[in-house]
């Protein structure tokens, strides 16, 4: 009897150790453990099906998912979709600290595949590798397969590096889309709309990192959707390989943090810091002209028709020089320098690529403003519309047609799996046509003419890719074009060669694109429209690239396009203020969209023009005037600094009301950016009323609201910022 309940007590405690460990007991587990952290990953040994990753609770949903999804292509482009729960055999091999699991007879196809992991102490994360011996196409793999719990709190969420960094709460708004051929812009592809390859989960017990730690830059598509009773964290990847075999090597890595999306972003950076080759600091790039380096504002505008598919006659900001009054005025009243970037200025056909030349009016009309600008200390820029390929123009008499006829154009463009050739999908409101290859030379030997033509005219700064996300092309699984017949690193391979040949031909010609560049390109897109603003379609902006990139590229706040449509601005009427704060504190150049009057707009595209429909124009150029007066007098911070986290402020919150819900958002925004061992912290209020703000980071700080101002110390934690202003804390 005393034996029996020594027995109970013992099968109790170690019950009790296992829960208070957070590891649930099973025969059918082995784990890996990382020493300085005590992280764990469970797997169960049947099946490789991951069952717990944290430290003291399972941070993992209850669903548990197959090992690995994986995806053929036969030869027509017939997909057949296999995951680890199809194999008859599931072999399992421990050694040391690696993990494998072996899976073998799948049906109706004869393939063979092997996971492993294992734990690094040295970045703390479990690394994941798959080998796959087939004789098939393979179009993509997904491993290891992972889903989260949900949450419910405000600051708790997924952080997604989709257009330059999201964070989103309500997984259940998410719009997710199954890639396909032809693409969409809008994707959660990396190289494309993301930035980084990596998703995390923030969560006040824990968070989960999900990565790919990959020096050669394949392309995956990362993202995450409501599944079951979980949050499924896809991280997809796609070799671009000829049909056979693949092994990836052990970039795929799964982990945990404690923190908010910081303790996050560290660890794609602390692998970024190590590996990025080829990448060259702002402040010792000598390819870029001296005018990057200056406090300009974009001013961004049509000189035809008033929004993006409106009908095409000139509007009062044609000829060119009749903008010029309108520029000289804001930099009167900001004492800002202008780029003003144009768009509808194409001689061909507004936003019809590849050809933009001559420009819209002629050469001379446009030089003319070219020169004018220049003259007052101005730049000039132009929109582009990327890599594609116009058959016909819907807003102005323009066919391609029998030119891509005559010189058998279709062998250049993007074909389907089938082989089909199927009409582009980006931008079909204003065009309709074909996705370019960017392996072919016709493409590249194009897109590069059109540079030299623009160059040429003493254009300072080219668009040259929007419309192709973070400077990515589009799906391509031709058999003809010779790369792999499936999406691949081969893409970004293309593209970079166009990228090398555009700056090799134009020196001094800043290129950018649609978004942020994605990491393979921003050591040839250094400026890029960062409309942070179509983060507000499910989830909130938060300055991941800034906080990733700041001190390799300076883009800029972009043109908004959709931004009055994902925020309700008559509901939400400082959020051009919000927005100015956000990209100032981001290290952007600051954006305004203007129309023919040279009013401020909240948005490429709106079309409600009603006079009270703007933004408080006397609030908005008196804060552009203080960011510009802080962005010429710290640029070592601002623009060439290394981000840093920012204080944790106490003060007020506003509400973003966007087409899905509303969002708190601080009343005083903050950034903090390092420099030669010295840390700087900005703070902003955008509001048109004073806020108070707190916080045990601000005791015993010196501060000042102007550049040349006082410095008074904090003695107190507390500050009151005037409305629209800017405070530094040394």
């Amino acid at each position: 009897m005393v034996k029996l309940k020594i027995c109970c007590l013992l099968v109790l405690l170690s019950h009790a150790l296992f829960v208070i460990a957070g590891t649930p007991p099973g025969a059918e587990d082995v784990s890996l453990t990382i020493k300085d952290s005590g992280y764990s990953l469970i797997m169960n040994k049947n099946t490789g099906a991951i069952t717990y990753l944290g430290q003291n609770e399972n941070l993992l949903a209850t669903d548990n998912e197959p090992l690995f999804r994986i995806r053929f292509l036969d030869a027509d482009g017939t997909p057949h979709l296999y995951t680890a729960a199809d194999a008859r055999t599931c072999a399992f091999d421990r050694s040391g600290k690696r993990l494998t699991f072996t899976y073998s007879g799948f049906p109706n196809r004869v393939f063979q595949v092997r996971v492993s992991v294992m734990a690094d102490s040295k970045d703390g994360l479990f690394h994941f590798s798959m080998k796959v011996d087939t004789d098939d196409q393979i179009e993509w793999m997904e491993y290891p397969c992972v889903s989260v719990k949900e949450t419910s709190s405000e600051d708790e969420g997924i952080l997604w590096p989709y257009n330059e960094g999201a964070f989103i709460t309500d997984a259940s708004k998410h719009n997710y889309t199954e890639p396909e051929y032809p693409s969409f812009g809008h994707l959660g592809m990396y190289p494309g709309m993301l930035s980084s390859p990596f998703i995390a989960q923030v969560t006040h017990k824990g968070g989960v990192y999900f990565g790919a730690h990959d020096p050669l830059y394949n392309t995956r598509h990362v993202d995450f959707r409501k599944m079951g009773e979980g949050i499924h964290l896809l991280m997809r990847l796609y070799p671009g390989v000829e049909k056979g075999s693949y092994v990836s090597g052990n970039e795929t890595v799964l982990g945990c943090f404690k923190g908010d999306w910081h303790y996050a972003a560290d660890i794609y950076r602390r692998y970024f810091d190590s590996h990025n080759k080829g990448f060259v600091r702002l402040e010792k790039n000598k390819t870029l002209p001296k005018w990057f380096f200056d406090p300009y504002v974009v001013v961004t505008y049509c000189v035809r028709g008033h929004h993006d598919m409106d009908e095409m006659s000139p509007n009062k900001l044609f000829p060119y020089v009749n903008a010029m009054p309108i520029i000289e005025d804001f930099t009167r009243q900001t004492g800002a320098p202008v780029l003003a970037l144009l768009m509808h200025w194409e001689g061909t056909a507004p936003w019809a690529p590849p050809y933009v030349w001559p420009p819209y009016g002629g050469e001379e009309a446009l030089k003319e403003f070219v020169n004018r600008m220049h003259g007052i200390g101005g730049k000039v820029g132009v929109y582009c519309s990327g890599m594609s390929w116009s058959q016909k123009s819907n807003l102005v008499e323009y066919d391609k047609t029998q030119a891509f006829i005559d010189g058998h154009l279709e062998k250049y463009m993007s074909k389907g799996p089938d082989g089909r050739l199927l009409p582009s999908r980006i931008c079909p409101g204003q065009r309709s046509g074909y996705d370019l290859c960017p392996s072919s030379e016709f493409a590249r030997n194009t897109l590069a003419g059109e540079m030299r033509k623009i160059s040429s005219s003493g254009i300072d700064y080219v668009q040259m890719m929007d419309q192709n996300h973070g400077g990515t092309a589009y799906f391509c699984y031709s058999h003809e074009h010779g790369h792999p017949a499936a999406p691949g690193k081969w893409e970004s391979e293309a593209l970079n060669k166009l990228y090398d040949k555009v700056r090799e031909e134009n020196p001094g010609l800043v290129v950018g694109c649609e978004s942020g560049a994605s990491e393979p390109f921003i050591p040839k897109l250094f400026f890029s429209d960062n409309r942070n603003g179509l983060n507000f379609n499910g989830g909130q902006p938060v300055p991941l690239y800034a906080y990733i990139y700041h001190e390799y590229v300076t883009n800029f706040m972009g043109n908004n396009v959709c931004g009055d449509y994902f925020v309700n601005c008559r509901q939400t009427p400082e959020i051009f203020q919000y927005r100015l704060a956000y990209s100032f504190l981001a290290g952007d150049f600051l954006t305004v969209v203007i129309n023919d009057e040279g009013e401020i707009m909240w948005a490429w595209g709106q079309r409600d023009f009603s006079p009270e429909y703007k933004p408080d124009r006397e609030a908005s150029l008196t804060l552009i005037k203080r960011l510009t007066e802080w962005r010429k007098a710290c640029p070592e911070y601002l623009q060439l600094g290394r981000a840093r986290h920012p204080i944790r402020l106490e003060c007020g919150k506003s509400k973003i009301f966007t087409n899905l819900e509303q969002i708190n958002v601080p009343d005083v925004l903050s950034a903090s950016y390092e420099r030669k061992g010295k840390t700087v912290h900005f703070l902003v209020n955008w509001r048109n009323a004073e806020v108070k703000v707190s916080s045990h980071a601000l005791v015993g700080k010196k501060y000042s609201f102007h550049p040349d101002g006082e410095r008074v110390c904090c003695s107190d934690g507390t500050v009151v910022m005037p409305p629209l202003t800017v405070m530094a804390v040394y």
